[in-house]
């Protein structure tokens, strides 16, 4: 029940970056706020990585069922790291980022809740991982319930060819982002492998933010700098930590059926925070989603080794 509960916590995280992710935007350019979003996070899960102890086989013999977990990669292990941060947070948040300023937050909720739907066909193939019966079911009614969510009668549909591009690009980099996590080895705690991505990916971000937007001319305003440390902290840290531990835990296709959850979240905080309306058509669709989660959460566990 753990793996569960974090993995709805990483989407409530992710559901509320999207309205925080339209409110920085409004003040930063796309690339640098992917940057200053790395740069918190790589502050944070280093101090994070040397406050929470390994546990775990730490320093003993490794073997096979149990192997030594590090905390810094070997020349062996650094490519898989290096794809998994290619695909997130490179790939993923520079085609979000960028598809945002083309594409309402309800339209970019609906294209990102299709990535359980593409996540099959991919870990198929890669990873050997088959989706029963219940778990068709789960992806109709949550892919369902997210239509309820956003296809409302009032939605205008605000978007562009190109926003539609970038965020389908998201898409497939969330997708391939799983298959890379499943792959990588397991001697490194989901932790120790967030504050990889982070490490390696923000100095490339911060080279092509300064290249094509250039250095900010001046302080965020009191709401942008809270909502950029929010993104810096949770969607960009904790909620990878999660989502990578729910991935090696269930499995790919079982782990991204939550994404399904995150319009839901986004509706709520976009209520609460910037004044949408919340209607009890969205709270139908919110309730299809969950159930269509639990559905997909039925048969048998794909079982995987979590190191820390």
């Amino acid at each position: 029940m753990q793996i569960y509960g974090q993995l709805v916590m990483a989407m409530l995280f992710y559901g509320v970056s999207f309205v925080s992710t339209k409110i920085v935007l409004g003040a930063y350019g796309p690339v640098t706020v992917l940057a200053i979003r790395l740069i918190l996070s790589s502050v944070f899960l280093v101090v994070l990585d040397r406050l929470i102890p390994v546990r775990g086989p730490g320093r003993a013999p490794a073997t096979r069922a149990a192997p030594a977990i590090r905390k810094w990669p070997t020349r062996g292990d650094l490519p898989a790291i290096l794809l998994v941060t290619l695909f997130q947070p490179l790939l993923y948040f520079l085609a979000e980022n960028f598809g945002l300023q083309y594409v309402s937050a309800s339209i970019a909720s609906i294209i990102i809740a299709t990535i359980p739907v593409f996540t099959p066909f991919v870990a198929g193939p890669f990873l050997g991982e088959r989706i029963g019966p219940w778990g068709v079911v789960g992806l109709a009614l949550s892919l369902g319930g997210v239509a309820i969510i956003v296809l409302e009668r009032r939605l205008e549909a605000q978007f562009t060819p190109l926003g539609l591009v970038l965020v389908f690009v998201a898409v497939l980099a969330a997708v391939g982002y799983s298959v890379a996590v499943r792959k990588a080895p397991i001697r490194y705690r989901p932790l120790t492998l967030v504050k990889f991505q982070s490490l390696i990916g923000m100095p490339i971000v911060l080279i092509i933010a300064l290249v094509t937007e250039g250095l900010p001319r001046e302080l965020p305003a009191t709401e942008v700098a809270v909502h950029l440390v929010y993104l810096g902290i949770f969607p960009s840290s904790v909620a990878f930590i999660f989502l990578s531990a729910g991935i090696r835990a269930l499995g790919a296709s079982r782990a991204n059926v939550f994404t399904n959850l995150v319009p839901g979240f986004t509706a709520v905080f976009a209520w609460l925070l910037i004044g949408e309306a919340f209607t009890l058509q969205k709270v139908l669709g919110m309730a299809v989603v969950i159930a269509g989660v639990f559905a997909a959460q039925r048969g048998r566990r794909v079982q995987a080794a979590l190191p820390g």
